[in-house]
């Protein structure tokens, strides 16, 4: 079976209502549909601005709705079940290989067809409150699909909530195509499972949208039913099956009916957002209203006053155009307002921009030890852990690395620090970096630790830092050992590259905030490891108070002699692209300023394998197919151009990765490119993909990207093809230079 399985979502006890709040079963079903010679997009903020009445063309003309508008409150309908067929045609579900997964009957959309007899260019809103027991439960939703050359999929969105229609409220699933490529009128099926934390009622938003018929007579669906561990599919709240899960259309909870917000932009979690952009808000009434007064807006936390702020039909607007010209590229929004109940609500959400300015964090804390002491080049000076005349006083000494007797930094003599080697939990040095709380945590929870160093071997283990224990009375958080550095189970994945006898870079980028929590560690440039410790937010082995202590080991048996160039605490987690751009040591220390980068991925094969050296890494497809372990006979290969017996690049040999040409949809390479939605969007609609690549001749076409499917059950959407590249009609027009039998580097940016 191929479907959508999206991961668990653990739904909040907040939002679980008593059971005898509902008493009436069903579905609340509210439908608007664009005129037949309107241009609507084909996506979620298309379909929610169509339900909320704020939908405009391209001259900014409100998109009338055309739909029949329901008997119930506010044009809706009153249903049983979510089981729509623009033609009440019945709903076959089947599998990839054919095998039938389940039938249902079907009803048509309320309202549709409207008044210009059309079922196209339509968005449905169903709302309900699902009686939901204490656990797991699985649920299924089917659409239709179109040819992947039609681009004209059905869309969905499912939300769970305290109020129902609440724009920021937790996303369990949306649509992902998993059908055959060039079949018209298939009925995708995506799957989810949310868990309850007891029994009760959860409110539901299911958000739908359809844009054309397609080529087929099946072009607009909508069924919502569970799935049994057996694989038994059942209509949510199907009033003729008796084990039907029950679903409720209205509730005597007053916040679940309150006032809400419908949109809001930019969207919560996007990046790259020009400095322009306009802070937006609807809020609309609900069972109590909102006056214009009650509402007050803050950006960073500091309150503003909108531009425009009016009310129109139940429909509040704010609207902000803050200072384009602010460096800090983090924007954090609360809007806070207040009901004709008395009630007050506070929403917030983040975004980033595209600011002018350098690195995305700023040093705190540098020590680089040209005075022959502890004073810091920015921030704070070190202090000696045990007191100005104690043991790591003692044996601390200051002097050139040509006066020491260890090698120069690339032949460049430098001024260091050595560090005594001695078992002694009285040995550190204490470090007030300088840093506020942050991550949302009280302790400093997002932060990046970088040091040029050297030891004269990998025996043993070297502690470089201590966050657990300001006393020092435990073991240090943060240890070179071996080849490697991090601590702890898995804590020393790396790349084996952290050297004795040489002068490295070391960089622990550090973000407890992140979900799952992340230590990302370079040295010298190269990528090491995702250090997914799951330690959390204010974890004291991983998050720091007002000080720590660098070199320092409380239970003293993990201590080296070191000498160390420059230490750098800088106050957020540095981007790969950043510790990528640092490289390797220098005789001037570490620097402050960090050359801008965009580049979220990007994989070399240095190392013979598809691990990243900015990024994620990229992942076999199907591993049980191409992989060390797979079954293919022709697998991926990696080795150097001389080995592989390919032209070298440039008269170079390189360290390359040969992709089977094998005509499987088995193969191919899972990117997760770590780019936020943006271009105003929900996926992401600007971005830059480069290729250094090969291919013997130009016979065929190769599919170089694959976008629309990512269980790619369809067409690939990028291809080398003949002397050009591209896709589609005129999509491969070219200089026809993109040849056979020779190394190339594309460039496509969208």
């Amino acid at each position: 079976l191929a479907v959508a399985q999206a991961a668990t979502v653990n739904l909040p006890s907040s939002i679980a209502l008593p059971a005898g709040s509902s008493t009436t079963r069903g579905f609340v079903v509210r439908v608007v549909q664009a005129p037949a010679e309107a241009t609507v997009a084909n996506n979620a903020i298309r379909a929610y601005k169509q339900i909320n009445g704020t939908l405009t063309d391209a001259s900014g003309t409100p998109v009338p709705d055309v739909s029949f508008g329901g008997p119930e409150t506010g044009g809706t309908y009153a249903v049983d079940t979510v089981n729509f067929e623009k033609d009440a045609g019945e709903i076959f579900l089947v599998n990839l290989e054919g095998a039938d997964l389940g039938y249902f009957p079907s009803q048509v959309f309320p309202g549709i067809p409207g008044a210009d007899a059309t079922t196209d260019k339509f968005a449905t809103e169903v709302i309900t409150y699902l009686d939901l027991p204490a656990g797991s439960t699985t649920f299924g939703i089917s659409t239709t699909a179109e040819r992947t050359d039609v681009n004209d999929d059905d869309g969905f969105q499912v939300f769970f909530g305290l109020n129902p229609r609440d724009f920021f409220n937790l996303k369990a699933s949306e649509y992902e195509r998993i059908a055959p490529g060039f079949q018209a009128g298939w009925r995708n099926e995506n799957q989810f499972t949310v868990v309850a934390p007891s029994a009760g009622l959860y409110p539901v938003r299911i958000l739908y949208w359809q844009t054309g018929a397609g080529t087929s007579q099946n072009g607009a669906s909508l069924t919502f039913y569970t799935i049994e561990s057996n694989g038994t599919r059942s209509l949510v709240n199907d009033p003729n099956v008796e084990t039907s899960l029950k679903a409720y259309r209205d509730t005597s909870v007053a916040a679940a009916k309150g006032p809400y917000i419908a949109e809001a932009t930019p969207p919560s979690g996007s990046e790259g957002n020009p400095a322009t952009a306009r802070i937006e808000a609807y809020i609309f009434d609900g069972a109590t209203t909102v006056a214009t007064p009650d509402v007050k807006l803050f950006l960073n936390d500091a309150a503003v006053t909108p531009q425009t702020l009016t009310k129109t039909d139940g429909k509040t607007y704010v609207g902000f155009d803050p200072n384009a010209s602010r460096t800090n590229p983090n924007n954090l929004v609360r809007l806070e307002y207040k009901d004709s109940a008395g009630t007050s609500y506070t929403n917030t959400w983040s975004f980033g921009i595209t600011a002018i300015g350098g690195s995305s964090t700023q040093v705190t804390g540098q020590w680089d030890f040209e005075s022959g002491d502890l004073s810091a080049t920015v921030g704070t000076p070190l202090a000696y852990f045990d007191g100005p005349t104690g043991l790591t006083q003692q044996g601390t000494q200051f002097g050139t690395t040509t006066a020491l007797g260890i090698p120069d930094i690339n032949g460049v003599p430098a001024k260091v620090m050595v560090v005594p080697g001695d078992l002694k939990r009285e040995i550190g040095y204490t470090m007030t970096h300088g840093i506020a709380p942050n991550g949302g945590g009280t302790r400093v929870n997002q932060y990046t630790l970088i040091m040029d160093v050297f030891c004269e071997n990998n025996n043993g283990a070297a502690s470089l830092l201590q966050t657990s224990s300001t006393s020092n009375t435990d073991d240090g958080d943060l240890f070179w050992q071996g080849a490697n550095f991090g601590q702890g189970g898995e804590g020393y994945n790396g790349r084996g590259t952290l050297t004795g006898g040489t002068w490295h870079r070391i960089v622990a980028a550090y973000d407890m905030a992140a979900t799952p929590p992340v230590v990302v560690k370079f040295v010298d440039g190269i990528k090491q490891d995702d250090w997914t410790a799951n330690q959390g937010l204010d974890n004291t082995r991983r998050s720091m108070g007002p000080t720590a202590i660098l070199f320092a080991d409380g239970d003293q048996d993990e201590r080296r002699q070191m000498w160390v160039n420059s230490v750098q605490v800088r106050n957020g987690r540095i981007s790969d692209a950043e510790a990528f751009a640092l490289g390797g040591p220098s005789a001037a220390g570490i620097p402050q300023t960090i050359p801008q980068s965009n580049v979220t991925g990007m994989w070399d094969f240095e190392f013979q394998d598809l691990g990243a050296s900015i990024g994620s890494d990229l992942q076999y497809f199907d591993p049980t197919y191409d992989s060390a372990e797979g079954s293919a006979e022709d697998k991926t290969t990696f080795g150097t151009t001389t080995e592989l017996g390919i032209p070298d690049i440039n008269g170079v040999p390189a360290n390359v990765m040969r992709v089977p040409g094998t005509l499987t949809r088995q193969i191919g390479y899972v990117m997760d490119h770590r780019i936020a939605p943006n271009g105003g969007g929900t996926r992401v609609n600007q971005y830059t993909i480069i290729m250094d690549v090969y291919c013997e001749n130009n016979n065929g076409a190769h599919s170089l990207l694959q976008t629309s499917s990512t269980s790619n059950t369809d067409d690939g959407d990028l291809f080398w093809q003949g002397a050009n590249f591209g896709q589609g009609g005129e999509g491969y027009n070219g200089r026809g230079t993109l040849t056979g039998g020779t190394w190339h580097r594309i460039v496509a940016a969208y």
